[in-house]
């Protein structure tokens, strides 16, 4: 685990296996993979591989001078690039995305929103290889008074909604507090409507570089890990996806992007402080 945010967090690639996966790919519509394992790639919509996301959550997937960018959008891109098709990203409210109806429903060939794979969420979609290990963490406000998990009890804890993090704080017996997006969530510590916030480290700790005044009191050793998820038995395309991957990570792709976008991966020229802005919501 590489260490940044002052020593306070951490956040590592997770390497991704190199799997000896092949799918012959069609840039055609019509009904998606059977889950056979073998076969052509088949998208909802001729050329483009649609992908469902979750916008704003910086700095996975923001807009920003018009133009949606980030950590998984470039993820994305690559693997459109490897199908030899174009990308097209919607935004789609999380709750759609990880109870796998926008994808049961054909709103999209992939999600991809900085995602933990879960049991539960494991039994609605089918995810890809892990591409991020991405611990929860603890953000508060000056003199909030908290300096754990165990402080939070009682306190309005901000979240948002229908994430690991919603789960954890009302495990530990927070007045949970839900947003709609990451944004709106740190501007609720912003404006003194909730004490902290609880969410995956690779976004609450680059919201330090644009708040210097927050603190992060604790990083929580959950083990979550990100994945891309397709509808279940598209198996298909799950296989390019995983692919992909493989490639990125034996290229250097994958360090490079972490690098760039989450400020954590020795990378020759970067700047390991640089964080994307969140955008408005």
């Amino acid at each position: 685990m590489k260490s940044r945010f002052h020593g306070a967090a951490t956040l590592s690639v997770l390497a991704v296996s190199a799997l000896a996966l092949s799918a012959c790919t069609s840039t055609g519509g019509g009904e998606q993979g059977s889950g056979e394992g073998e076969g052509e790639v088949n998208l909802i919509s001729s050329g483009t591989l649609t992908v469902c996301s979750d916008i704003p959550y910086a700095p996975f997937e923001y807009v920003e001078n018009g133009e949606t960018v980030g950590f998984d959008i470039d993820l994305v891109n690559r693997i459109a690039e490897d199908l030899g098709v174009e990308t097209n990203v919607i935004t789609t409210p999380f709750e759609a995305i990880e109870t796998g109806s926008a994808l049961d429903t054909d709103q999209c060939d992939l999600a991809a929103s900085g995602m933990t794979i879960t049991e539960e969420r494991e039994s609605v979609m089918d995810f890809s290889e892990p591409y991020l290990d991405d611990n929860l963490a603890l953000l508060v406000a000056p003199d909030s008074g908290i300096r754990s998990v165990a402080d939070i009890e009682g306190q309005r804890v901000g979240v948002q909604q229908a994430t690991t993090g919603e789960d954890y704080a009302r495990d530990n017996g927070a007045d949970v507090v839900q947003y709609e997006t990451s944004s709106l969530m740190i501007q609720g510590l912003n404006t003194d409507d909730v004490k902290a916030v609880l969410g995956n480290i690779s976004v609450t700790g680059p919201a330090i570089a644009d708040n210097p005044e927050l603190q992060l009191v604790e990083e929580i050793e959950t083990g979550e890990q990100l994945g891309l998820a397709v509808k279940t038995g598209n198996t298909a395309l799950l296989e390019q996806v995983n692919e992909s991957l493989a490639t990125m990570e034996e290229d250097g792709t994958l360090a490079q992007l972490e690098a760039e976008w989450l400020g954590t991966a020795d990378s020759e020229g970067t700047d390991a402080s640089a964080s994307p802005e969140p955008s408005a919501s």
